[in-house]
């Protein structure tokens, strides 16, 4: 036969040893004082010794018993601690999300001002340790981040967003001949960058300005080209008739639509095989929340209805 006691009566036994009452024990458990009184009969029974001393106006604890009692206290307390904290991720509003800091700025951060208004009760916390999208985030319910996702395989944790055109943006201000002397702005960190879109591009095809703009950087070996970390720097760059950038669709939108940047009208958008995804962790999977969020957001997209969740491939 099994030594092992059942988790209830340690719990009871817990109880009566800290309030040396079977009745406070009850009163705590949220059970009857017969129920605590049979459970620790059971325990002493299994245990083979006895670890109270039964008085007319209580109780106190035999020497094994407290033995017994200062063994087993820490370990119910360990218990209790890991699940109320486990409840606690549960029922908890705030939303840890881990995002590409270009896309937090110039995409997620208009779209939350709705999202508040419809759950006040919900706080998102962002932070941005994003260009290692593989490794996982002990405290992530959502991450957001750019990368290869793989259609073949289906992950409803992983959504995929479709506007992922690259195409080169300037300063709205600027003339064809300004344009012609810029350099161009290089962002790391990305797979396909300019290199891989002029690969793609057919430079017979594209404006004059730009073709220049290119054969200037070619003959200077690209000695005055900018180099940034990150999307939005060189946006800001471009914004000031600093440099050409190579805009991602999602990021560029809505600087296309409020006439900071605009877009070459002959050069192509080429689609890009990595994109932005959405990612719901296991933490998330398991949030209200989160869950809220995630909806939300891939709604915002603007996702066609048989656009299928992808599995991420890798970023």
């Amino acid at each position: 036969m099994s030594k092992q006691a059942p988790l209830t009566w340690l719990r009871s036994f817990e109880a009566a040893a800290r309030n040396a009452s079977f009745t406070q024990a009850a009163m705590e458990l949220n059970i009857t004082q017969a129920a605590v009184s049979k459970q620790i009969k059971g325990l002493e029974t299994q245990l083979n010794c006895q670890l109270f001393k039964r008085h007319a106006h209580g109780l106190s604890l035999t020497e094994q018993g407290r033995r017994y009692w200062l063994d087993t206290r820490d370990l119910v307390r360990q218990l209790d601690s890991v699940t109320n904290q486990f409840f606690a991720r549960q029922v908890s509003n705030r939303v840890n999300l881990r995002c590409n800091i270009s896309y937090s700025s110039l995409v997620l951060c208009p779209q939350l001002a709705e999202f508040r208004r419809m759950h006040p009760d919900i706080s998102i916390e962002i932070s941005h340790d994003i260009w290692e999208p593989g490794v996982s985030s002990h405290n992530a319910h959502l991450v957001i981040g750019y990368g290869m996702v793989d259609k073949k395989q289906e992950k409803s944790s992983t959504v995929r967003f479709l506007d992922n055109q690259l195409f080169p943006v300037v300063a709205s201000h600027l003339s064809d001949e300004a344009i012609s002397q810029l350099p161009l702005i290089h962002v790391s960190g990305y797979y396909r960058e300019w290199g891989w879109w002029l690969e793609q591009a057919a430079e017979s095809e594209l404006p004059s300005a730009l073709v220049d703009a290119i054969a200037n950087q070619r003959r200077n070996k690209g000695k005055q080209d900018w180099s940034v970390d990150n999307s939005l720097i060189a946006y800001q760059l471009a914004k000031q008739g600093l440099g050409i950038a190579l805009g991602r669709q999602l990021l560029v939108k809505d600087l296309l639509a409020d006439g900071s940047l605009r877009q070459f009208a002959a050069a192509p958008a080429i689609v890009g095989p990595e994109g932005f995804y959405i990612y719901r962790s296991e933490l998330g999977e398991q949030h209200r929340a989160s869950l809220l969020l995630f909806d939300y957001l891939t709604g915002q997209a603007g996702l066609p209805a048989d656009n299928e969740p992808q599995e991420l491939q890798g970023a």
